[in-house]
């Protein structure tokens, strides 16, 4: 499979440095260094921009290619800043579909191009998002860049105001590979395949995956998650468990995990590397505790905006 992703930052300000520290991708092994690897250059018009490419000639492209050896469907892209001379990390939950062999995580070139074989594969979530506002990258600050993405994005910002984590879902189509290759005016600037780095697929066990496709996927505070299986294990005379089985296990976890990705492995897979509570519980308890964790969560709003963390009440 063909992958072409852009880790990129958007700076508007002069009084801010940053700089590229690395880039991953754990479900591909690769780990990719700032100066040896890759480099930042400014292939837009907008020289606010700084995208990741590959360090290898002096054009400036958008992102970098990577060559599997066989398709996935979910992979985690993790890119490290130094701003301010401290780490700031963004990471993106990307969930493939489609049966192309290749995927692009740039919107707009998922669209359909007049006089080109190329149809619209933009997902059903994405029809109306705007690509500049949309596109996943990281900033300064949440004030930035504020999009219709919001409920899917959460950060943590220092006491500046400045981002320092920022985590999002993303899901990406597959797309024609000519599409990628295949010079053209709606492709200009991309890397060339034989700059593609080559990758082999791994199982991650914390490959964040979407368990219910109908909800949707969205940003939950855990703290709301846990009064929800309260009040439903109250209500269903099972209050015992909730407070031997279910608070213990999501307070062990309340500082790494403030917030989670609804309808997804992310909590679970919290749970599992980093609740010493659950991994000492019987087969029985875990399988309990499993069942009220990944239930099925739908959004009930999105007017409530929190900056630091942009998210928005669920419900079971």
């Amino acid at each position: 499979m063909l992958i072409h992703l852009t880790p990129s930052y958007f700076l508007q300000y002069c009084n801010v440095s940053v700089a590229l520290i690395d880039v991953s991708v754990p479900e591909l092994g690769l780990v990719l260094e700032n100066g040896k690897d890759v480099t930042v250059r400014f292939p837009a018009p907008n020289k606010r921009l700084h995208y990741v490419c590959r360090k290898k000639g002096r054009k400036a492209v958008y992102g970098i290619l990577i060559e599997t050896d066989r398709p996935v469907s979910d992979i985690t892209l993790i890119t490290r800043w130094a701003v301010r001379g401290a780490v700031c990390l963004h990471r993106v939950h990307m969930h493939i579909t489609g049966t192309d062999d290749a995927v692009t995580d740039v919107i707009h070139l998922w669209h359909a191009h007049a006089r080109t074989p190329f149809g619209d594969r933009s997902p059903s979530c994405a029809k109306g998002w705007i690509p500049a506002a949309c596109q996943p990258r990281l900033s300064v600050a949440a004030a930035d860049r504020v999009s219709q993405r919001e409920t899917t994005i959460w950060r943590r910002a220092d006491p500046a105001g400045l981002i320092r984590e920022q985590t999002e879902f993303y899901p990406v189509p597959t797309v024609e590979p000519d599409r990628l290759t295949t010079e053209g005016w709606w492709n200009r600037r991309l890397p060339v395949p034989d700059d593609a780095f080559t990758a082999t697929v791994r199982d991650c066990p914390d490959t964040l995956r979407v368990l219910y496709p109908g909800p949707g996927v969205t940003v939950c505070p855990l703290s709301e998650h846990l009064q929800l299986m309260q009040d439903d294990l109250k209500r269903e005379g099972q209050e015992e468990a909730f407070n031997r089985l279910i608070a213990p296990v999501m307070q062990g976890i309340s500082d790494r995990c403030p917030v989670f990705f609804t309808n997804t492995s992310n909590l679970m897979n919290t749970i599992r590397s980093f609740s010493p509570h659950f991994g000492a519980l019987s087969e029985a308890d875990k399988a309990f505790v499993e069942s009220q964790i990944n239930q099925p969560l739908f959004q009930i709003s999105d007017v409530v905006h929190q900056p630091e963390t942009g998210v928005s009440p669920c419900a079971n």
